[in-house]
């Protein structure tokens, strides 16, 4: 109805709720899927089992193209950079386009928060590293869409975030 042709899905990371109908989706209309990085390989496989545990819809797919650190994807005529964020899963990629100082982290950072790391092969030492060693470089100008809840920028969440802000890292996590 809008016009727009949909060519592929990305996919941050294997949980049901990102995922669990990219496999449908993508067979549906004949688009590829790329992502996650090849570590949620485990999420995704257990995703027919998953599904009605949580009381969703979810089924096993097998992406067309694994992400890794430094790999590129393209939507249309843009370039984005893909950025392997482990913690929250360990195969978590975020998607970043520098030109217009944006990204799609996934479920690695919210406004005011981080992911939950308790997750099978969840960590939260590599949470806070990709975030802090892997986004904050990004800058802090790069406006963010995060996996749930509102957008935010990585300077605001520099600023006021009570788990990765700097004055939270200088003081130890409260987790």
């Amino acid at each position: 109805k809008t016009g727009v042709t949909l060519e592929k899905i990305l996919v941050t990371h294997g949980h049901l709720d990102h995922c669990g109908q990219a496999g449908v989706l993508a067979k549906e209309l004949g688009v590829p899927i790329e992502g996650p990085q090849e570590e949620d390989r485990f999420w995704i496989a257990q995703l027919d089992d998953d599904g009605p545990r949580w009381n969703m819809e979810a089924h096993t797919f097998e992406p067309d193209r694994w992400l890794e650190d430094g790999d590129k994807v393209t939507v249309g005529e843009l370039e984005l950079d893909v950025v392997h964020c482990p913690g929250h899963t360990p195969g978590h990629v975020i998607f970043h386009h520098e030109p217009s100082k944006f990204a799609m982290v996934g479920d690695v950072l919210f406004q005011n928060g981080i992911g939950r790391w308790d997750f099978p092969r969840g960590n939260l030492d590599d949470l806070v590293h990709s975030i802090t060693q892997k986004l904050w470089p990004l800058g802090d100008d790069v406006t963010f869409v995060p996996g749930h809840g509102p957008v935010s920028t990585f300077g605001q969440e520099r600023l006021t975030n009570p788990y990765v802000s700097d004055e939270a890292i200088k003081r130890g996590l409260p987790v």
